[in-house]
């Protein structure tokens, strides 16, 4: 049978990879190069990078020997396809037509540049950074970040006052991994004035990791970490006995050791407490969900409702025990909050469209809508959490409850679903907390790979 004509596209485009490469090859070998088939071959190999097709894409890049006089070569040549690619519109259609925003070989070649370290891929790569395709952005800040390009330090931390930041937790949290990726104190100062700006999950998060922060990280610049860790609200290292220029002023001012005048309060919200120590000690007071601590701003509960959550436990039925856990939950949300609730069973149903601040009414509506909930029918684990990462671009974590294998869905194989989920999961960063309700050791083991690739917490229930 002849091939048909996908298959004649790939052979085509997989030929003129392979003549490329041989091209290439032949071109870095002697000297002086031919340079009217060195043009022949960038026009052709530039061609491949910026056509419809990425798995030619992909083939062109793979082409690239791996010695650095080769990759340094093809550099200028990708730098520029990217550009074009970025004014390219058919990329601001993808979703509509149910392709991805950022393709396989376009995320492939600003990875490319990432590892070359040199000046015009750290700024080929910068110019990505205001792109209008917020997954162009963040792979563009990842491969920075990773390659520790510390030239584009700036213009990281410049990201903050950007639409995306305002817009997009996922792009939040992929500027606070990249500066902490950079480890530079310039990246931990720019962290800083980050950390002033974001609540919940994510503040959680960079509270944790500030902890571990020494002096070390600063190049042993003492004065500069403390200033930093005044930044950030911690408390400073004092390792000096000697009292201060207030308690110095006014020893000389005092007699017979009475103070002849009142010491004066430092300027600010409280004698010694920065705004960033303000700011913790007004965060959320965390609720909790079989025993997870809720520290996200913005949070959707998905509860499985199909037909084995009516098996009675100890004279309860699993779906009872499940919405007595959830009320509580509930109950507990600090009214900065703002949560949603999503139900499956073969098909998903929203208790509400959109989050909604964790108000008493909005609270109480929310319990009448869990104390009717009654079990279905089979479980569409796949669709309730694609739903999940598309809820709102603001969410930051998901508390998935199921008790059982998935059975009815566009995917229902676990490994399957696993694979789909976290690579969707790359553009939303959101933490995926998993409560397996008496569960077979394989699903307790695929709720589990679900939720530690985010930093969630998986619990098991009996």
């Amino acid at each position: 049978m002849p091939p048909g004509p996908a298959t004649t596209i790939r052979f085509v485009a997989h030929r003129h990879v392979l003549s490329f490469a041989a091209a290439l090859t032949v071109m870095l070998a002697t000297f002086p190069p031919n340079a009217a088939a060195a043009d022949r071959n960038e026009a052709r190999f530039r061609r491949l990078l910026i056509g419809r097709h990425d798995q030619a894409r992909v083939a062109a890049l793979q082409s690239i020997p791996s010695d650095f006089q080769s990759r340094l070569y093809a550099l200028p040549i990708i730098i520029n396809a990217l550009e074009t690619l970025r004014k390219d519109g058919r990329f601001d259609r993808a979703e509509q037509l149910g392709q991805p925003e950022l393709p396989g070989g376009v995320r492939m070649m600003i990875d490319f540049v990432g590892t070359i370290d040199r000046p015009e891929a750290t700024q080929g790569l910068v110019e990505l950074l205001p792109c209008e395709r917020v997954t162009w952005a963040m792979a563009a800040i990842g491969t920075l970040s990773k390659n520790q390009h510390h030239a584009a330090i700036d213009d990281l931390i410049g990201l903050i006052e950007s639409e995306h930041f305002e817009n997009s937790y996922g792009f939040r949290f992929t500027l606070a991994r990249g500066l902490k990726q950079m480890n530079h104190p310039d990246a931990w100062e720019g962290l800083a004035k980050l950390f002033d700006r974001v609540d919940g999950q994510l503040a959680h998060r960079l509270d944790q990791e500030f902890q571990d922060i020494t002096e070390d990280d600063f190049g042993g610049d003492a004065k500069r970490f403390q200033a930093w860790r005044g930044l950030v609200g911690l408390s400073a290292e004092n390792d000096s006995p000697e009292p201060d220029g207030l308690a110095k002023a006014n020893a000389i001012l005092s007699q017979d050791g009475k103070s002849s005048m009142p010491l004066p309060e430092r300027m600010g919200l409280q004698p010694s407490k920065s705004a960033a120590s303000y700011a913790r000690e007004k965060r959320l007071k965390p609720s909790h969900y079989y025993g997870i601590d809720i520290f996200a701003k913005r949070l959707l509960f998905v509860i499985d409702r199909s037909g084995s959550m009516r098996t009675v436990v100890g004279g309860r039925a699993r779906i009872q025990r499940a919405k007595m856990e959830l009320i509580t939950a509930i109950n507990g949300l600090d009214e900065q909050c703002e949560f949603g609730i999503l139900v499956f069973d073969n098909e998903v149903r929203a208790w509400r469209e959109d989050l909604v601040q964790a108000t008493e009414e909005n609270k109480r509506n929310a319990t009448r809508f869990v104390e009717y909930l009654s079990a279905g029918r089979s479980t569409n684990t796949y669709a309730a959490l694609r739903q999940s990462l598309s809820f709102d671009p603001q969410l930051e974590a998901v508390f998935l409850l199921t008790d059982g294998e998935p059975t009815a869905g566009q995917i229902v194989n676990p490994s399957a679903i696993l694979l789909d989920i976290l690579r969707r999961n790359e553009v939303h960063n959101v933490t995926i907390n998993t409560i397996a309700i008496a569960v077979e050791p394989l699903m307790a083991t695929f709720l589990r790979n679900l939720s530690e690739p985010s930093n969630g917490e998986f619990r098991e229930v009996r």
